[in-house]
């Protein structure tokens, strides 16, 4: 039998490692996500076109409706906005976070030309739904430039 110079060996079993690689990707997965930043948080949102339409659907589930601003500038849908925690219940022991609150805030690009004065919110079962209506384009208009020619 080989000597054992002061090593101990623990017996681990399936359950003992399967709680470990939870803890470890729990605490990996939330490391991104501090509970209480000053940062705003971004909620998930789908940004999908019409024949007609840009439509951005945003989810804010327990917003309320008047804590949140949607403004429109130089191209960029801006939907900011504050998600309180009204749970009565006291917090001790977290065993999964993953909803988030506090302030919110994104920024989205809208890449084609919108009719800016009927831009559209509303805020229902969870969701905003911001319709941005396309603008006609105009046809490009071609014309000639005079060639100044220096010599």
């Amino acid at each position: 039998m080989a000597p054992n110079h002061g090593i101990i060996h623990y017996k681990t079993d399936a359950r003992h490692n399967k709680m470990e690689s939870f803890f470890k990707e729990f605490f990996v997965f939330n490391k991104n996500i501090p509970t209480n930043s000053s940062n705003p948080w971004q909620p998930p949102t789908d940004v999908y076109e019409t024949p007609d339409e840009i439509v951005v659907k945003m989810s804010i589930s327990g917003t309320k409706s008047e804590d949140i601003q949607v403004a429109f500038s130089d191209e960029i849908l801006t939907i900011s906005g504050y998600r309180n925690d009204t749970s009565p219940h006291e917090k001790t022991c977290f065993y999964q976070v993953e909803i988030r609150y506090g302030y919110f805030e994104r920024s989205i690009f809208i890449p084609k030309p919108v009719n800016k004065d009927n831009i559209q919110a509303v805020y229902k079962d969870g969701f905003l739904v911001v319709v941005l209506p396309k603008a006609e384009q105009q046809p490009a208009k071609t014309f000639s430039i005079k060639i100044n020619i220096q010599q």
